[in-house]
């Protein structure tokens, strides 16, 4: 019972540490960075500005290279980053209510596009319906609050053109979205990719090549992923394509490299090692102990043993048979017992709105937990080792004690 508890109680800890970590990379990732990104290195410098008329053009031949040229296992989806003033008319045609927005455009109405799953707009839009043709736009939730809007109203987005001029387009408000992500409720709308490049003047045009990774893959790798696809850009700016502009550099990010996740990784990982290597040191005293103790409580045995011939080293052997045994089996259940919470919070999750309301960290509402290997072995191996240890050290105190002594407490 020591044992499973101990095991169980270190598989999950580790797995929600990880799972919630794991969940902010993710949701960063698939509204925002990616987890490879590439980007012109003029509109990276003023991205704070949104300045479109630096996106990278020729998305087809980009699109290709990085095919070409990068980890088979990345999916590359092209999105524009805009901003805009957002007015909403009367039935006059007049203003009613305007604010300055910021905007993402992707790929919403090609068939079979990953990018609806990618951000989860099923379950995400609270009300209304995802964008069915072109005009349609989807809005966040506090957002539409903040403007009065209506399913169905029709919205002015005001801007600038990649060429310098005024950009003017209507769209139709079919649904409220809920991120989950308090910064992007509150000011941010998506439309499709095909409608940015219009209503913009992007033709062929995007700001952002976002890739995204399988969650098999850990984010210790995704640096030397993006070194790959850095050192062959040499080789890429011998021979652009046609339609780039003289200045035109692209950058490759990680999501490490983006938004201070970099830090927080360190930080995360500083605090994950402490909380664990304190759990772990108090799971190793409390099963030394118990495998100390059991061991004194059976000298009598042990001498009764030894006098009936038995020798000390099979006597010693047999007791760390019977740890190492009581070790595996307590292991057994603490795995399926600790793997089953993790399994169930990873996917059922536990909704933490509340907690993270108004916080302003890409965190999702739900805190989900995440199955990983090191979340087993971290539990495993001391849940083996240290009830053996611990009987171990108190039979070899049978090497100093006569059998005579050792039996004797067998009338305690």
């Amino acid at each position: 019972l020591v044992v499973t508890v101990g095991v169980a109680l270190v598989v999950f800890s580790v797995g929600f540490m990880e799972g919630v970590f794991m969940g902010m990379v993710d949701t960063i990732a698939n509204l925002d960075t990616g987890h490879i990104r590439v980007v012109n290195k003029p509109f990276y410098d003023e991205e704070h500005l949104i300045p479109i008329d630096r996106a990278l053009a020729g998305q087809g031949a980009t699109r290709q290279w990085l095919a070409d040229n990068s980890d088979p296992e990345i999916v590359w989806t092209p999105r524009i980053r805009w901003g805009a003033i957002m007015d909403i008319p009367d039935h006059n045609g007049e203003t009613k209510t305007q604010t300055p927005a910021i905007g993402m455009a992707i790929d919403l109405l090609s068939p079979g596009s990953p990018e609806s799953d990618r951000l989860n707009l099923s379950s995400s839009i609270i009300h209304g319906r995802p964008p069915a043709k072109s005009g349609e736009m989807l809005v966040g939730y506090m957002l539409a609050e903040a403007l009065k809007l209506n399913i169905g109203d029709t919205v002015t987005l005001i801007g600038q053109t990649f060429d310098g001029g005024l950009a003017a387009g209507n769209f139709t408000a079919v649904g409220f979205i809920r991120f989950g992500v308090f910064s992007m409720d509150k000011k941010m709308a998506l439309i499709d990719l095909a409608d940015a490049q219009k209503t913009f003047y992007m033709d062929d045009m995007v700001t952002d090549w976002l890739g995204f990774l399988p969650a098999k893959i850990s984010y210790h790798k995704y640096e030397s992923i993006r070194l790959k696809i850095e050192n062959r850009i040499p080789d890429l700016m011998h021979s652009p394509p046609p339609a780039w502009a003289k200045d035109d550099f692209p950058l490759i990010l990680s999501i490490l490299d983006q938004r201070n996740i970099g830090d927080i990784t360190a930080k995360f990982e500083m605090v994950r090692g402490v909380i664990v290597g304190v759990f772990l040191f108090l799971m190793i005293l409390v099963l030394w102990n118990a495998g100390l103790l059991n061991g004194i409580h059976r000298y009598g045995e042990m001498g009764l043993r030894l006098a009936m011939g038995e020798t000390h080293l099979r006597l010693l052997f047999s007791l760390i048979q019977e740890a190492f045994l009581i070790g595996i089996l307590g292991v057994m259940a603490g795995c399926l017992v600790g793997g089953t919470f993790t399994y169930f919070l990873q996917e059922i999750g536990i909704n933490m709105g509340d907690a993270f309301a108004k916080s302003g960290m890409m965190i999702n509402d739900v805190v989900r937990g995440r199955l990983s290997p090191s979340a087993f072995i971290t539990g495993i191996i001391p849940g083996l080792t240290a009830s053996v240890a611990g009987s171990l050290i108190a039979g070899l105190a049978i090497f100093n004690r006569s059998e005579a002594n050792l039996f004797r407490e067998l009338e305690l």
